[in-house]
């Protein structure tokens, strides 16, 4: 009987901290948005799986879904495409999505073979494109102005360091998730000790711009991690400012569902909505936004 109080209030002191979490995220000493509305933009993220795995466009189901997709910006993680015909070229890619007259392409991984990174199309014409360098083998972030209407915004794409977790880890994470692995954890620190220099640096690119900012993309953390803390500091989630209270999952694997997909904004910018999408052309699940400033 003692053990089962025990339980019950280590269960009752983690909701309520997670109902703190919430409440704080959710920003409610911040008054509602009565500004009159001059603009409006509609923005997605979607890491793509190394772009629906480069398959050619008629049997990728990424630019398919992507073909179809409404909205103003799209911002890509994962994005691969190759030199040969036999793959996803790079053309292929933008003439797919040809309906999106401004392009940016960054790609970290640059070779003979083929280019590995991030991706901006949009309807409004994109400027100031540059690179947040950091170490990191495949990650990369991506910086660029959106000039809409007259207005402008800073725009972060980002693709944060992942746990490069193997088919076997997360089975066996899955099968014993309390047993201590000395790897796994070695695996675990080392790529979210990464991920908060790499976001640190973000930030530190976030507290000089000029123009309100959207930052999005894969950042491999959960909503409760330092990283995403940290970015927190500086930008407000719209997800949290659109639901109710909900908890969202972007990526799944086996039996685990995590958020680690999001736009952020600066706090001049307002979203209306905010909404996971479902699709299965990848291990993540896009998130779409409008915001109106």
């Amino acid at each position: 009987m003692r053990k089962f109080f025990k339980i019950l209030f280590v269960c009752a002191f983690v909701c309520l901290i997670g109902a703190c979490f919430l409440l704080v995220s959710h920003g409610f000493l911040y008054g509602k948005q009565t500004a009159p509305v001059s603009h409006r933009l509609s923005i997605m993220t979607y890491n793509t799986h190394g772009m629906g795995m480069a398959r050619k466009t008629a049997k990728n189901a990424v630019i398919q879904f992507l073909q179809k997709a409404d909205a103003d910006v799209l911002c890509l993680q994962e994005v691969d495409v190759y030199k040969s015909s036999e793959h996803l070229t790079l053309n292929e890619l933008r003439k797919a999505l040809a309906h999106y007259p401004y392009t940016y392409f960054d790609f970290k991984v640059y070779n003979s073979r083929h280019q590995f990174g991030n991706a901006v199309f949009s309807r409004y014409p994109l400027i100031n494109k540059h690179t947040i360098r950091y170490p990191s083998r495949a990650n990369i972030s991506s910086c660029c102005d959106v000039v809409v209407e007259g207005d402008t915004i800073r725009l972060f794409t980002n693709h944060l360091e992942s746990y490069r977790f193997s088919q076997s880890e997360m089975d066996s994470v899955a099968a014993h998730p309390f047993r201590s692995d000395s790897a796994l954890q070695h695996k675990v620190w080392s790529a979210s000790r990464s991920r908060f220099r790499q976001a640190r640096i973000v930030a530190d690119s976030i507290a000089v711009s000029p123009y309100p900012v959207l930052l999005v993309g894969d950042l491999n953390s959960t909503p409760v991690s330092p990283t995403y803390l940290l970015l927190r500091r500086h930008l407000r989630d719209a997800f949290l400012e659109c639901s109710s209270l909900r908890l969202g999952n972007t990526f799944k694997k086996g039996r685990f569902g995590v958020r680690i997909d999001y736009i952020l904004h600066s706090e001049g910018l307002h979203p209306v909505s905010c909404r996971t999408l479902h699709t299965d052309a990848s291990d993540h699940l896009p998130v779409r936004a409008e915001l109106v400033w």
